[in-house]
């Protein structure tokens, strides 16, 4: 009986204790409850290729919920469906999208975008790709390609460069004939002799690479040497109707998607990393062979040479009516 105070006492205080962290559980609880609350909801659209990878790095490093946002991310297998759907506001923003696709569909449409951050192609940062098959002679020019099926990203903008780059090499259009291949389906239709040659982007031509289907035609990055460099490739684009009403959101994705580039730029492998779980299973250990990507945050981008990009595509026909973009820089 002696012992009954002190095991009174000792109940008592784990009961106050428990009574104690209870409560504090239950406001960390309200806390979390209230953030998830004040969390502005965002949807953007990526494309499942290299190109997007600010998109996932922001998500994966959580700079969206620094910001205070709720992101939903909606995958396209490329850029072209991506900004059919921008256009339509199926979704609030998106990228990353090359510009052909982007400026067509301005022009058809009427719709104004604003330009966040762009990505640039460079003979030290290659996006894109011309492979031919593993056997194929160290003598093979582009030349050779006529009366040759080439295979490309189902996009806009990769039948209008490898159209310059053809031109550029005296190849006539109407001797080659491009086949339009699903990125998931490149290596097959390579290895199987569907297509000669295959004109695309990561995740499809390393994967084509790494797997002894294909060589690259040449180390030389094929269309900013046409085009000139740094070429402007994309751009993640916002809605302006959207943008305009939405402020403060349009400011808080535009410091996440800063931050993840200014991430992958000090760390490159880690990123890339990153980005597998957006990819198709087949393609996920290619990851750490992609070439370094070179962005620009939204301060960097020129006004200037967003217009001369669009003026250039005028003039060449990839566009077919002035559009004016300087003006939409964000």
């Amino acid at each position: 009986m002696k012992d009954l105070p002190k095991f009174i006492l000792t109940l008592g205080l784990v009961l106050v204790i428990s009574i104690v962290f209870s409560a504090c559980s239950q406001s960390e609880n309200k806390n979390i409850n209230i953030n998830d609350d004040t969390q502005e909801e965002v949807t953007i659209g990526y494309s499942a290729l290299r190109i997007s990878l600010p998109i996932f790095v922001a998500q994966e490093q959580g700079y969206f919920l620094e910001e205070g946002l709720n992101v939903q991310l909606e995958r396209y297998d490329t850029a072209q469906p991506l900004m059919a759907a921008l256009i339509a506001g199926n979704i609030d923003m998106a990228g990353y999208t090359a510009l052909p696709i982007t400026f067509n569909m301005m022009l058809r449409s009427q719709e104004e975008l604003y330009f966040v951050t762009t990505m640039l192609e460079d003979q030290k940062h290659r996006i894109s790709y011309l492979i031919v098959p593993k056997d194929t002679p160290e003598s093979f020019s582009i030349a050779d390609l006529k009366g040759k099926k080439i295979g490309i990203l189902p996009t806009i903008a990769y039948k209008a460069w490898i159209e310059q780059i053809l031109k550029a090499n005296n190849v006539d259009l109407a001797d080659v004939e491009l086949v339009q291949i699903a990125p998931n389906l490149s290596p097959a239709a390579l290895e199987s002799g569907q297509i000669d040659a295959l004109f695309t982007n990561d995740p499809a031509a390393t994967t084509v690479l790494q797997q002894g289907i294909g060589r690259l035609y040449s180390e030389e990055v094929q269309v900013p040497k046409v085009l000139g460099e740094p070429f402007i490739f994309g751009a993640f684009n916002i809605r302006k109707d959207y943008a305009d009403k939405n402020i403060e959101a349009t400011q808080k994705t535009t410091r996440a998607i800063n931050k993840a580039i200014s991430f992958i730029k000090e760390n490159p492998l880690e990123s890339k990393e990153m980005m597998k779980e957006y990819l198709h299973e087949s393609q996920q250990e290619f990851v750490k062979f992609y070439p370094d990507a070179l962005y620009q945050i939204s301060s960097e981008v020129s006004p200037e040479s967003l217009q001369d990009i669009a003026d250039k595509y005028l003039e060449i026909g990839i566009i077919s009516n002035k559009l004016e973009v300087k003006h939409l820089i964000k």
